[in-house]
């Protein structure tokens, strides 16, 4: 009932049917590998933070366009295929979260809506270890200003694995600032996803260790994605994030 008063809508073209349609789909560009910034063991992004992705993450995180975080939630997850094992401690998916100011003002913490669906996607734990200290927005600040970084604080003793997500990674300042502030709590062991990177800043080695190795170009239609998959173009954990995504439609949880 509530889904025929309220059915979802694409994200970014406001079809109805789904939260991010297979059309929209095909014009979002994949990030490309990127070196692990200090302090975490694995660090990976979905999405290069250009065109529609910017849309995507606009309407995300300043619109509470909710009905794609599934999706892009389930995406994510695939991106950490084979850092979850049986031989060590189980990760806890945690968040680099906004300010309690911000999160009041929209009603929501993009970051956490990400968080929470990569855990339900993995079937891990998602819980709050992070506190952020009252400060400036990141958005819209030049790269010497963002490469100071927020602050956090803990809010106990942090697990021995830890999974931080954000939104959307620029020059890996909030990602450090986060990482350290786990690692000073208890964390052993960090691993960063997030869902767009901005590769402006990547013209080389940056502050926080962005280096830029190759970029795989996405796929656009379905042929294409079928084809890639079945000739092994694509790397396996983006050929099943299209061929899933293509199929089936996420429900957010």
């Amino acid at each position: 009932m509530l889904s025929f008063l309220l059915p979802r809508r694409c994200v970014l073209c406001h079809s109805e049917g789904t939260g991010l349609c297979a059309a929209c789909i095909t014009t979002l560009v994949a990030a490309p590998e990127m070196a692990a910034p200090p302090g975490f063991e694995t660090c990976s992004s979905l999405l290069s933070y250009s065109g529609a992705t910017k849309e995507l993450v606009a309407a995300l995180k300043f619109h509470n366009h909710r009905d794609a975080v599934g999706v892009l939630g389930f995406a994510m997850s695939q991106l950490i295929e084979g850092v979850e094992t049986l031989e060590q401690p189980a990760l806890t998916v945690t968040w680099a979260p906004t300010s309690a100011k911000r999160k009041a003002k929209r009603g929501f913490d993009q970051s956490e809506l990400l968080a929470r669906a990569v855990a339900a996607a993995l079937g891990l734990r998602a819980c709050k270890l992070l506190r952020r200290v009252a400060g400036q927005a990141q958005t819209g600040h030049s790269r010497a200003e963002r490469l100071l970084g927020p602050q956090f604080l803990a809010t106990g003793r942090s697990p021995e694995r830890v999974l931080l997500v954000d939104d959307v990674r620029t020059t890996g300042a909030t990602l450090c600032a986060a990482a350290d502030t786990l690692i000073e709590s208890g964390t052993g062991s960090v691993h960063g996803l997030t869902l767009a990177v901005t590769l402006e800043w990547v013209s080389g080695k940056g502050s926080c260790g962005l280096v830029a190795r190759e970029i795989r170009p996405w796929v656009r239609t379905r042929e294409h994605a079928i084809d890639s998959i079945r000739n092994h173009a694509l790397p396996l954990r983006m050929s099943e994030y299209v061929e899933t995504v293509l199929s089936h439609r996420i429900d957010d949880k």
